[in-house]
């Protein structure tokens, strides 16, 4: 049996992540030339049209929830949060795009994750994925789109006035903005839709959103083909947390993976920590045979801020030693 306070929250906090992920500046320069392929950027109108209707979608956020988890699972287990488990967050946001090309008021979805195959000469039934395409779609001028979304989140190690792709990390320490941008615009980009769709003129675009952060108390650089206005953070090695202000108050949250798009509240989700208390969480985590050592962690503080609805202070990645 569900609980209707527990499903109007997690409504609620699913209709935040796509406000997050319609309204949040573009990762990347929209300028033309700045990269190999148009980076995509609503327009202003666009913007107000968009903004209007996700006001009415807080208002009943229910059937975006619904479409994000089509499928519930139990909530039986003692130890249920306040959400349910969520798809990875790249397919979240798929889902959650997908939703508002289907009943937004300003674009048209055409096709989603439009499958890429081959057969070889002569094996007809014996076909290999080469990948996909996220969406076509129309805007409401009759434009064709081919968009390729991605949410990324990178460190920034490099120091001085100037950083380059290569010097954006992610958490994980497997992939970088180098390798990202070179896989979007020189691989994902470049696909062609297949039948029906291939008799159309698709202009292909890069819709990006995320955040990078910067290491704490340095100067933010100047990286070529970066959005002037993206989103930031910060992060500090797990040892130098003494030096954030307020490290010992009580009004830290540590933030799931699942949840970077638009971390939860403090009010009605996990208990805010002191920094000292999240830092020995992650230490005794490093010396568990039973849990993988997180290489980042992201916190948030909440402050006064948060009880309008967004955390009072940019994010915070807590690096611990590989």
């Amino acid at each position: 049996m569900t609980d209707p306070a527990l499903d109007a929250a997690r409504a609620a906090h699913a209709a935040r992540e796509l406000r997050w992920l319609l309204l949040s500046p573009p990762l990347l320069d929209t300028a033309s030339g700045a990269h190999p392929a148009v980076v995509q950027r609503f327009s202003d109108a666009e913007r107000q049209a968009i903004a209007a209707w996700l006001d009415e979608l807080d208002r009943c956020p229910e059937p975006l929830w619904r479409f994000v988890h089509p499928s519930r699972p139990s909530e039986a287990a003692a130890d249920v949060r306040w959400r349910a488990p969520s798809p990875r967050l790249g397919r979240r946001a798929e889902r959650l795009m997908e939703f508002f090309l289907r009943e937004g008021p300003t674009h048209r979805l055409v096709a989603a994750n439009v499958a890429l195959r081959s057969a070889p000469q002569g094996e007809r039934n014996t076909r290999t994925t080469l990948g996909e395409i996220d969406f076509l779609l129309q805007d409401a001028q009759g434009r064709r789109w081919q968009w390729e979304l991605a949410v990324k989140f990178y460190l920034c190690t490099a120091s001085g006035a100037r950083a380059e792709p290569a010097d954006f990390i992610g958490p994980d320490r497997i992939d970088s903005l180098a390798t990202k941008l070179h896989k979007m615009f020189d691989r994902q980009l470049r696909h062609t839709p297949p039948e029906p769709w291939d008799a159309q003129a698709w202009t292909p675009a890069a819709c990006t959103r995320g955040r990078l952060f910067y290491r704490w108390g340095d100067t933010v650089p100047l990286t070529p083909g970066v959005a002037v206005d993206h989103l930031r953070g910060g992060w500090i090695e797990r040892e130098r947390l003494g030096e954030i202000p307020d490290a010992d108050q009580p009004i830290w949250q540590s933030v799931a993976r699942s949840d970077w798009m638009a971390p939860p509240l403090a009010h009605g989700a996990l208990p805010a920590q002191t920094l000292a208390d999240i830092g020995r969480a992650i230490d005794e985590r490093a010396i568990s045979p039973s849990h993988p050592n997180p290489t980042a962690t992201l916190v948030v503080r909440l402050d006064a801020d948060a009880a309008r609805g967004t955390p009072g202070r940019e994010p915070l990645f807590i690096v611990s030693p590989v």
